[in-house]
């Protein structure tokens, strides 16, 4: 088996897929792509975007692709929790992540509006609003677990956590102690990775 996995350093959605692999116990060799030179990435995969994982003669784009590639060729490992419900709840929230927290989280980090242009203060405000609705949200659902969907750490958790950590280092800011739950989860799933 020899996977490579091609991403951007500062980037969410290569960071879950990194996360997910290293859960898996994925042996993947890492190829760093600047950020501004996607010239690689195209040339393997006929687009810009990143990740990109090629496994032998297979190119596949797109992290939420990726990760239903490696599941459905060399089985969860991990990744996801016991049970075909549980299982569909993880897929979820890893869509979630995509679909919400992510253009959240890079409307803060590049000072824009939900909609994509440059927030008026009304805005930005609507952005900073909405965020700590979806903190609060996950805050509810972690103070009856240490997990998301459990006791132990799985694709739901690697995929916002991936996110929360981009906002986190690239944001310079931190999880606040209003959420203590969401804090300490953060905590322990940072030391884990």
């Amino acid at each position: 088996m020899t996977l490579r996995l091609l991403g951007c350093e500062a980037c969410a959605s290569c960071d879950k897929v990194r996360l997910s692999l290293g859960r898996m116990a994925l042996d993947c060799e890492r190829v760093a792509v600047a950020h501004e030179d996607r010239r690689a990435i195209e040339r393997i995969s006929g687009q810009p975007l990143a990740p990109v994982l090629c496994d032998e003669d297979r190119v596949v784009p797109d992290s939420t692709r990726i990760l239903r590639y490696v599941v459905a060729r060399y089985g969860e490992r991990g990744l996801l929790p016991a049970g075909p419900a549980e299982q569909a709840l993880a897929w979820i929230v890893e869509d979630y992540a995509d679909e919400v927290l992510g253009p959240l989280v890079r409307a803060v980090l590049e000072g824009r509006s939900a909609s994509g242009e440059a927030p008026a203060g009304r805005d930005r405000k609507e952005v900073d609003k909405h965020l700590e609705t979806q903190f609060r949200n996950l805050e509810q659902l972690l103070s009856a677990r240490g997990f998301m969907l459990g006791t132990a750490p799985c694709l739901a958790d690697i995929a916002v956590f991936a996110f929360l950590r981009h906002l986190v280092r690239q944001g310079g800011s931190e999880v606040s102690a209003g959420f203590p739950h969401l804090k300490a989860w953060y905590a322990r799933m940072d030391a884990l990775g």
